[in-house]
């Protein structure tokens, strides 16, 4: 915390500090902690980690802050998952969709980010739900198909197609109907 000391509300960099803290704050109420003391206690963890990589960094303070939340909650589900005694993969959004289902937010919120030892009831929601959050995903391969838009489009292609082969019978049908659009909008005027 005595990082966090050298961010006064006069400092020239006090504005990034403000919108840091806004920030981790957003993302640790997207992830439904409601505890307003817990939540408080987390940010300003998050922004301490900040500030000791602030100083000659060329990464905005709000960049560096969403970097050090988000590494702190993936070591975080890291952890629970190794104690829960499951091989775990992609930690960021199967972390986070165990977290929901387990319904950790609502039973057991103050463990969120808590160094242990957890609940044996809450790892074990933690595994069956991350398990739950599989499969993996795979690359699908998708090919194109023609777009069937009706008969007006298929003879208005076929009218194209043979503008196309015969340009002079094209200028001709062109010029025809720019003619006959001006004869009728000046028959219309009169």
């Amino acid at each position: 915390m005595d990082t966090l000391n050298r961010i006064v509300p006069r400092s020239e960099g006090f504005v990034d500090w403000s919108e840091a803290y806004e920030r981790v704050e957003s993302y640790f109420c997207a992830l439904q902690i409601r505890d307003r003391l817990l939540l408080s206690q987390l940010v300003a963890q998050i922004l301490s980690r900040a500030a000791e990589r602030y100083e000659g960094s060329p990464k905005s303070a709000s960049v560096l802050a969403m970097e050090e939340a988000k590494e702190v909650v993936k070591s975080w589900f890291g952890r629970v998952l190794d104690a829960a005694g499951v091989e775990h993969g992609e930690l960021g959004a199967q972390g986070r969709l165990a977290l929901f289902l387990a319904d950790m937010p609502a039973r057991w919120q103050s463990e969120f980010l808590h160094p242990g030892p957890w609940p044996a009831e809450f790892l074990e929601a933690m595994k069956a739900t991350y398990l739950s959050t599989g499969p993996e995903f795979s690359k699908a391969r998708m090919t194109p198909r023609d777009i069937d838009l009706g008969p007006v489009s298929a003879v208005a292609d076929e009218t194209w197609r043979v503008i196309d082969r015969w340009p002079i019978l094209g200028a001709l049908f062109v010029w025809t109907l720019y003619l006959g659009g001006i004869g009728l909008l000046v028959y219309l005027l009169r």
